[in-house]
């Protein structure tokens, strides 16, 4: 745990609870500027398990109480001051669509929404909190021609991406907010939160690629709006870990640390075992980044721009130059915060957490654009 810088005006606090741990950030704004008032973080298992589900949804078993004790005495000891609080559930565990309804003025479009969705998401309407967000229009002009296929084509329509969680999975995180006395100000997926901490600054469409220690997620933002957030499950950090030890015939810990430290190079024949260890799975999250970069490419004529990892296993050695040989699109290791001002006395622990703290930088992010 860290407990740094003093407390400014407004301020943000972004909670991620992920499988091995829970991560804080509180931001603070002042004449348009962003700061990092605080952050600290708690490593440990089993926080929170994804589980297998026969919907589209993954459900959460979640340690709750453990979760309350736990983040209550990060709050204490780390010094955090924010109540208002935004939190992220697992991609895998919300539903998302893309739907396409006739243009319309503005007021109307929630009716419209309201009445289509019961037909995209998967289990019944009244057991899911849904939000959504008008993300493109697309068509143009009737052409006059009643018969026409033409002029079908034409009619200008709505993109909205169509975003649901189940009230179960909702409850759990309400509960822990409520036990702990703190206002809940957003709860979204954790697409919405990468591209929060990511998307600043960015031209385009990009790709972020947050390989986690269970599954890897693939999230398109294109101008700073979430197009799409996919899940790939069993291509996390802990499943690479786990094959590099039976590969190399080494304990976890060693495995780990051979993870991070070669990876994917191959420079000599020692390196080179471990790297032919990992390519399976990385060729896995690759076919999948191809697939659905070209999926939008194909639905929008336009190109994904930029990749960006991160995550905890995003520290692999040599992870963003593989990713741009293979994938043919240039990648980098994400830095949640480099539009965020703190003491240049932090850059490097900073640098070096990177990783984990991207969801909670999002989530602190989201907090400040949606102060009172």
């Amino acid at each position: 745990m860290f407990n740094i810088l003093k407390k400014q005006a407004a301020s943000s606090l972004g909670v991620d609870i992920g499988t091995t741990g829970i991560r804080v950030v509180q931001l603070g704004s002042k004449d348009k500027k962003v700061s990092l008032e605080n952050y600290a973080s708690i490593e440990t298992k089993d926080y929170l398990e994804i589980l297998g589900s026969d919907s589209k949804f993954n459900n959460i078993r979640m340690s709750d109480k453990k979760i309350s004790d736990d983040l209550a005495k990060i709050i204490s000891d780390a010094g955090i001051s924010s109540k208002r609080v935004s939190m992220a559930v697992p991609i895998s565990s919300a539903f998302s669509s893309i739907i396409s309804l006739p243009d319309m003025p503005e007021e109307e479009i929630e009716n419209a929404i309201n009445f289509e969705a019961r037909q995209y998401i998967p289990i019944a309407i009244d057991e899911v909190i849904f939000d959504w967000v008008v993300i493109g229009r697309t068509g143009g002009t009737k052409n006059g021609n009643k018969d026409s296929i033409v002029e079908e084509k034409n009619i200008k329509k709505l993109k909205i991406l169509l975003v649901a969680i189940p009230k179960e999975i909702t409850n759990k995180y309400v509960s822990i907010v409520d036990s702990l006395g703190l206002e809940l100000v957003a709860l979204e997926t954790e697409s919405f939160s990468l591209a929060m901490a990511f998307s600043r600054g960015e031209k385009g469409t990009i790709s972020i690629v947050d390989i986690g220690n269970k599954t890897t997620s693939i999230t398109i933002v294109e101008s700073g709006e979430v197009i799409s957030g996919h899940s790939i499950s069993g291509t996390g950090g802990e499943e690479i870990t786990r094959i590099i030890s039976h590969g190399v015939d080494v304990d976890f810990h060693r495995a780990e640390q051979l993870k991070k430290d070669i990876g994917l190079n191959k420079e000599d024949n020692s390196q080179k075992q471990v790297s032919e260890i990992v390519l399976p799975i990385m060729s896995i999250i690759i076919s999948e980044i191809r697939k659905i970069n070209g999926n939008y490419t194909k639905s929008n004529k336009k190109s994904v721009n930029k990749i960006i990892v991160t995550g905890r296993t995003s520290y692999i050695s040599g992870l963003a130059e593989y990713f741009t040989t293979e994938i043919g699109i240039p990648t980098e290791i994400g830095n949640p915060w480099k539009e965020i001002s703190y003491d240049r006395a932090l850059d490097k622990r900073l640098e070096e957490s990177s990783p984990y703290f991207s969801v909670a930088v999002g989530l602190a992010l989201r907090g400040l654009e949606n102060r009172k």
